[in-house]
């Protein structure tokens, strides 16, 4: 700006991608705790609760861990990024 002052656009920043993004062809939602624990996660419930334009970091507090963890983040994965294990350890919890 004219002032020198930083001027931040809200609305695109930060980023996140949106929960309907998951539902792409050839996408996957994991979730991922600080323990290292990864689960795949269907996105379909949330979105039939009209969730679906809310940035995956929102949402990162409604999943539970089996260490105990109240929250995991959430990432949207292509095909070919997404390990072919998967822990199944995470959980929606609400």
């Amino acid at each position: 700006m004219a002032d020198g002052a930083s001027h931040r656009v809200f609305e695109g920043w930060p980023a996140w991608p949106r929960l309907s993004q998951a539902l792409a062809a050839r996408s996957s939602l994991w979730a991922v705790c600080r323990c290292g624990r990864e689960a795949v996660i269907d996105p379909r419930p949330w979105v039939g609760q009209g969730l679906g334009r809310q940035a995956t970091a929102h949402l990162e507090t409604r999943l539970r861990c089996i260490c105990g963890a109240r929250r995991a983040r959430l990432e949207i994965r292509g095909l070919a990024e997404a390990p072919t294990r998967g822990a199944g350890a995470i959980h929606i919890f609400r």
